[in-house]
């Protein structure tokens, strides 16, 4: 008996040592769901699309929101205020604030490592690391005359952001200065990871018939390679699924714009290109690679935005046309997807089946003003805040709703 017992007890030990030592490696916290800037969450489970409330907040500065909210962990998100509060919450309660120096507020989008330690700059270009309890990690002053910074990106073990002369830094989380180096040409507002720390940039003359480049950079400031697009004005990012790299931007032909979309491989080579009409506004991409393609053209009268569901090979799976404008990329979850966009210059919160099917639609319109881009929990619960008080918008569901097994 006794033996039986220890050799049981053997085997709980065992199994339990194996178990930890596949803990699953911890990831950095960007905005757009991961650092590949996919806008994806499945791993969450499906979005609830039941209520939408107005959920009024404690916060000691009462001016209202001014920074897309980064989720965390454990349903936590950061934000912060026009007056240099930065907040910490899990859902609607208040954890904890960090008060900036006098006239000192954030600039830039909050970061986080895989340790969630925080990341940001401010307007007195100091970049700030505080804990996840709200204390300062550290503080560095760029010596730098830009007038702005890009979105920042976080990886394994440093973050990347440029400055508007395109100059690139990459820094660590102890607040040291690994490189700066420029680029050959300004960076789009955002980029992206590409396997391993190396990041891959969309670089611009930000004018129509230009040429283009898409550059990837290692972990030392070394460029690796450069994809040319003559006449191509890249925009938003480029969005990573494996090995495969995607960027879009439109061109004009025989006085109209012209959008394009391209693949390319870890080399730098175009696989496919996919010609449109209209012009390509954001990409997200799910985790079977799948992507969706939002594209709308400006102009007079009503605005019709298309969405396109596209296969790894370029081919198109779906289209839907609705009319509305779009102010955020699709965020994908499990069998629903969700954009913020506009709807007779009225803000609604629009949900499709992943066949692309309208689902539902959420007025946003008798609500204060938010920002484009909600804080997505891991209750798949989503936080927009507001621009003028303190103010929360949920989108969620009937608690008794969530406590059905279907």
């Amino acid at each position: 008996m006794h033996s039986w017992f220890n050799k049981l007890f053997a085997f709980s030990i065992l199994v339990f040592l194996l178990s930890c030592g596949q803990e699953e490696k911890k990831e950095p916290f960007n905005l757009y769901g991961n650092s590949f800037r996919q806008s994806t969450f499945e791993q969450f489970g499906k979005f609830w699309t039941g209520v939408s409330l107005l959920e009024k907040v404690q916060c000691s500065d009462t001016t209202g929101f001014i920074s897309h909210p980064l989720a965390l962990s454990q349903n936590k998100f950061v934000t912060s205020t026009a007056n240099g509060v930065v907040v910490c919450y899990e859902h609607t309660k208040l954890l904890w604030e960090f008060k900036l120096k006098p006239n000192e507020y954030v600039i830039s989008n909050f970061i986080a490592s895989p340790n969630e330690e925080i990341i940001f700059i401010t307007n007195l270009k100091n970049v700030y690391s505080i804990s996840k309890d709200g204390k300062e990690n550290w503080n560095v002053t760029l010596d730098d005359t830009s007038r702005y910074f890009s979105n920042l990106l976080a990886t394994a073990n440093s973050f990347y952001f440029t400055n508007s002369f395109g100059l690139l830094y990459r820094i660590n989380y102890k607040g040291i200065i690994l490189f700066k180096k420029f680029l050959p040409l300004p960076s789009t507002n955002c980029f992206t990871e590409f396997k391993n720390n190396r990041i891959v940039l969309n670089l611009t003359h930000d004018e129509i018939g230009k040429t283009d480049t898409v550059l990837l950079v290692d972990t030392n400031g070394n460029f690796l390679w450069k994809q040319f697009f003559e006449g191509l004005r890249l925009v938003r990012y480029p969005v990573v699924w494996k090995d495969r790299i995607y960027v879009f931007g439109y061109k004009e032909q025989d006085g109209e714009l012209l959008g394009m979309l391209s693949c390319l491989n870890e080399n730098g080579k175009v696989i496919w290109n996919k010609e449109f009409g209209i012009v390509p506004r954001y990409l997200s991409i799910s985790k079977d690679g799948n992507l969706y393609l939002v594209l709308y053209n400006s102009g007079l009268g009503e605005t019709i935005s298309t969405i396109y569901k596209i296969d790894t090979n370029g081919t198109i799976v779906n289209k839907q046309h609705i009319t509305a404008v779009f102010n955020s990329p699709l965020f994908l979850s499990q069998q629903l997807i969700g954009a913020l966009g506009y709807i007779k210059y009225n803000p609604v919160m629009i949900f499709f089946g992943e066949d692309l099917t309208l689902w539902k639609t959420i007025d946003l319109s008798k609500y204060p003003s938010v920002l484009n881009i909600p804080a997505i929990l891991e209750d798949c619960t989503m936080f927009f805040v507001s621009t003028s008080g303190n103010f929360f918008v949920r989108i969620d569901e009937n608690p008794v709703i969530k406590l059905l097994p279907w």
